[in-house]
């Protein structure tokens, strides 16, 4: 049995059998979940397993390890003082009366790997839905990750894919879907793909070098998460306890929580001293819990220590119905487009019919537009948008870091 954990876009998986499992690539947020998930269902958890490094988010495999005394399996490669059994090529773990295969899958980074078992590839970063993971991660490749498609096109089209992440709320495919619509899968020419490859530049992850740092050495343990539930009881009891909101200003206008305090992700080291010298403890929150744990360990890394992060974050504080502020803010982007665009064309008709025919070139205009969008991912007058004096204060804020995807 296989079940799928996100927290934002990232992607984990516990796979049991016979009442004993392992779990895939642990996220520092979700770790109450898995534990939850664990009893309800009588599991005993074998193994933890990450599949590389992370660049991106903080593993729970060193918390899980010290609660539930399970080993940390790990590439040969990878730069690890939590791992207990080092991995390697066509290894095979076994969890019950099920097992699956290690496959060595470098390209991502030189540590990965992917499991392949009961007709599933959970692929990690190295392959995902209509995209592959950038090579420009711990000696990362695009050479290495040409030759790691190749391997893996050859398993049966009908193998589920599993990935670590989708940015599109994507969860499964299948190899024979991506070999037909996956553009890096489809590409035969090593030359080719490895120039496509290095041509890409992107951000990188935020805060990227510490995140590195920390799951190499299994810090992410010293991390104090709380519930929702949790964190509204301290907020009854104590007054010096106050909700440190990373999420970016477009975000905390949509939806915020009372007398929280916002400082997004990318600008809080700016205020460092400011928060170090206002003697309160931090409640930190963001909507998944990624960004949380990596602003929380920002702090105590600058000797800020009365810090806890909210699990699960704005998502689960909602879900068990705590109270929030909502419809404070502007209006998204997508829906300025769309109202533009209404009224752009429903003003070009009126006006074609009322004053002169070349009005209608209006409508055809901006649904040449809509159809470029559309085909090439890229809305020309989102990006005119976007220089507004309104839409640049409230998007000024997102975090600033890319993405495990080369897309």
């Amino acid at each position: 049995m296989v079940k799928q954990f996100a927290a934002g876009s990232c992607y984990s998986y516990i796979v049991s059998s016979d009442g004993n499992c392992l779990i895939i690539d642990p996220h520092i947020s979700l770790v109450e979940e898995y534990k939850k998930y664990l009893t309800k269902n009588k599991l005993t958890l074998k193994f933890i397993v990450d599949t590389h490094t992370h660049a991106d988010h903080f593993s729970g495999a060193a918390v899980l390890k010290k609660e539930l005394k399970a080993p940390v399996l790990m590439h040969t490669k990878a730069i690890s003082s939590v791992a207990d059994r080092r991995l390697k090529d066509n290894d095979e773990i076994r969890v019950g009366s099920s097992s699956v295969k290690v496959i060595y899958t470098p390209g991502h980074t030189d540590d990965a790997i992917s499991l392949y078992g009961e007709g599933r590839l959970f692929s990690a970063d190295v392959l995902l839905i209509g995209s592959v993971g950038r090579t420009d991660f711990q000696n990362g490749s695009p050479e290495s990750m040409f030759v790691t498609l190749l391997r893996i096109k050859t398993l049966p089209a009908e193998t589920i894919l599993c990935p670590g992440h989708d940015y599109h709320n994507l969860r499964t495919s299948t190899i024979g879907k991506e070999k037909g619509n996956n553009p890096f899968l489809k590409e035969d020419n090593k030359e080719n793909f490895v120039k496509n490859m290095r041509s890409k530049v992107i951000p990188k992850p935020f805060n990227i070098d510490n995140i590195i740092r920390v799951n190499q050495k299994g810090e992410a343990s010293s991390i104090e998460m709380i519930s929702p539930g949790e964190a509204a009881k301290i907020l009854k009891s104590d007054q010096q306890s106050k909700i440190l909101d990373v999420r970016s200003a477009m975000e905390v206008s949509q939806t915020h929580i009372e007398d929280s305090i916002n400082i997004p992700i990318d600008i809080i080291s700016a205020k460092i001293g400011e928060l170090s010298q206002s003697k309160q403890s931090y409640l930190v929150l963001c909507h998944s819990g990624n960004r949380a744990a990596m602003a929380a360990d920002m702090l105590m890394q600058s000797g800020i220590h009365n810090v806890k992060v909210i699990e699960g974050g704005l998502a689960s504080w909602e879900k068990e119905k705590l109270p929030v502020i909502k419809g404070q803010g502007g209006i998204s982007l997508e829906r300025q487009v769309r109202v533009i665009a209404g009224g752009l064309v429903l003003t070009g008709i009126i006006l074609a019919w009322l004053v002169h025919w070349g009005f209608i070139f209006i409508p055809v205009f901006v649904a040449s537009g809509l159809v470029f969008a559309g085909l090439t991912d890229n809305c020309l007058m989102g990006i005119l948008l976007m220089k507004l004096p309104y839409n640049k204060n409230l998007y000024k804020s997102k975090l600033g870091g890319g993405t495990c995807s080369i897309s």
